[in-house]
């Protein structure tokens, strides 16, 4: 098949849900052309991956009691009430309660454990800074504390510090490498340095770890889209579409993919089941543009980027200016 106008295939539009914020990625050009040229980065709200994998975390893993070693002074005894009803109330997702019931314990005993767990409620209520304050206290009191690190880690990410996240992230994975959550933000860190490769290494990690990770095989699709591998990303898009097949962004991405891979009817019937799931997905109307304008429907691609526009995608505006009357 002929290509009216090939150079749109190098523009397709991913959207991804990224660690806890989504970020447009940074332009990278690989010898005279740029594969992907940008992102549009998802909204992030209550449902976004890392946060439900925090919250698996906390009834899981990160609220269980921990006893001290006996004997114990009273005040310590009644610290650790407080701190058994605070974990409680962490694990069944009552973070406000939990912060009040840890900082009682506090009060009566200055404990790493209760530091951690107090900055992790913290975090998930999104106060990053009190986050932050409480790991930084408990490495004052138990300097290799490895919780400490990776909440530390998490809540700098969030605040935008991602060079001391990743510094944190790595002092944490190099004394654990289980846990999924670390390797997700990790893998985001590494994108926005444009280690594409990196980034894919990380979240091949996290499959290992948690097959069943939030939207793990969307972001997984992209980063292989990154690297070029688009067979590689279309498989990611088909195994999220198996467990959510509702989900619009792994139709977009696959379809993206697939005009990378000149599939240009196949890439259409992505973006349009993509745009039948969410009327105003402005990255699809784009994309179905491109294929329509490279497939030579030029008024089809116009009205396509005229509604990406209206929907909140300022760079369709380029396209229209340039190839519409």
């Amino acid at each position: 098949m002929k290509f009216v106008k090939p150079v749109f295939l190098l523009f397709a539009c991913l959207s991804v849900f990224i660690a806890g914020n989504s970020q447009t990625a940074p332009q990278k050009k690989t010898g005279s052309q740029q594969k992907v040229v940008r992102l549009n980065p998802v909204k992030v709200d209550t449902t976004d991956p890392n946060k439900k994998a925090l919250n698996k975390f906390s009834k899981d893993k990160m609220f269980n009691v921990n006893t001290p070693p006996q004997p114990m002074k009273p005040e310590e005894v009644r610290a650790l009430g407080f701190y058994n009803d605070g974990s409680k109330k962490g694990k069944a997702g009552n973070y406000d309660g939990a912060i009040q019931d840890f900082t009682r314990s506090l009060d009566l005993w200055k404990n790493a454990n209760t530091f951690v767990k107090r900055g992790y409620a913290y975090m998930m209520v999104g106060n990053y800074g009190a986050a932050i304050s409480d790991a930084t206290e408990a490495l004052k009191i138990q300097n290799t504390y490895p919780n400490a690190f990776f909440i530390r880690g998490l809540a700098r990410y969030e605040t935008g510090d991602f060079k001391s996240a990743k510094q944190d992230l790595d002092i944490f994975l190099d004394t654990d490498r289980s846990n999924a959550i670390a390797f997700n933000y990790m893998a985001a860190i590494t994108f926005m340095n444009q280690d594409y490769k990196g980034a894919l290494e990380n979240y091949n990690e996290v499959v290992k770890l948690d097959p069943k990770y939030p939207d793990i095989y969307t972001n997984r699709g992209m980063m292989r889209h990154y690297n070029q591998d688009f067979k590689g990303a279309i498989q990611d898009y088909n195994e999220a579409l198996k467990i959510d097949p509702k989900n619009a962004t792994a139709y977009n991405n696959r379809g993206a993919a697939k005009m990378m891979l000149k599939e240009l009817d196949a890439a259409m019937a992505d973006f349009n089941k993509a745009i039948s799931l969410n009327e105003k997905y402005a990255d699809a109307f784009d994309n179905r543009g491109r294929v329509k304008q490279a497939l030579g429907d030029t008024d089809g691609a116009c009205a396509d980027w005229q509604l990406a526009l209206s929907y909140g995608l300022t760079a369709s505006r380029d396209l229209i200016v340039k190839f519409c009357k």
